[in-house]
């Protein structure tokens, strides 16, 4: 069976599942003797919204990694979507992450190709017919408010619309779970409310789990759930999210 089928066929047996949709019991991990991770344990429930908030160089970006199966850790035990990953086979992680949207910091958009080719991406790799692709992405751009921008380049667009793009293209497969690594890092303040209008209108459409990071929140009362870490230097290694603390609020 090619990568492409093996996709295409995982995508058809998606099912429901128990339990939170990320989960971290006692999660450590270490970089050359550095500890950054240490006893980390939380959970998001499936369709909430949560943000980590934390200083820089504090291990988010490694804790999204972990979620995503790019990185593995030392020990402790990682649910995502139903599944433990944390000894998972990459093959099965290959197809599990078809599943999970991610939408980087710096957009990560292929200069060469147009924008409808970037948010169809994972769709041409599944071999979806192209009329249909055409469909789900003017859909996806559509929700986006760039319509209008699907036969443009990557640098024919300003920094909040090729952000706006990332997003498109992470939730052209509809995914369970969507990953975002400070999506308004670098943009000015009301491009960074537009694209966290976005965020929260996915999640009211789609109810789709979300874990944001690298936010600063100047409006804390507009999110749903905050996981804050803390930070500490001992003997040369890091100690991340040893606290946690989690507000809920109506939004």
């Amino acid at each position: 069976m090619s990568t492409a089928e093996a996709r295409t066929e995982n995508k058809a047996e998606k099912v429901e599942y128990e339990g939170p949709a990320i989960s971290f019991e006692e999660v450590s991990i270490s970089f050359e003797g550095n500890e950054v991770l240490k006893n980390v344990s939380f959970a998001i429930e499936q369709g909430e919204t949560r943000l980590l908030l934390g200083p820089a160089g504090g291990g988010k970006s490694v804790l999204m990694k972990l979620c995503d199966g790019l990185l593995r850790p030392d020990s402790g035990t990682i649910r995502v979507l139903g599944h433990e990953i944390s000894g998972m086979k990459e093959r099965d992680m290959f197809a599990l992450r078809h599943r999970i949207g991610m939408v980087f910091q710096e957009s990560a958009l292929f200069d060469s190709m147009s924008v409808e080719d970037n948010v169809a991406y994972l769709l041409h790799e599944d071999k979806v017919p192209a009329e249909e692709a055409h469909k789900r992405v003017e859909e996806a751009l559509r929700f986006v408010e760039l319509e209008k921008a699907i036969d443009k380049f990557p640098a024919e667009l300003s920094g909040g619309m090729r952000r706006r793009v990332s997003i498109a293209r992470a939730i052209i497969t509809e995914p369970d779970l969507i990953l975002y690594d400070s999506p308004t890092g670098g943009l000015d303040p009301i491009t960074s409310t537009t694209i966290m209008e976005l965020v929260m209108k996915r999640r009211d459409v789609s109810h789709t789990t979300s874990l944001i990071i690298r936010i600063v929140c100047r409006t804390p009362s507009t999110w749903p759930r905050t996981i804050t870490t803390r930070k500490r230097v001992a003997r040369k290694r890091f100690l991340i999210m040893g606290s946690m603390s989690v507000r809920s609020s109506s939004c």
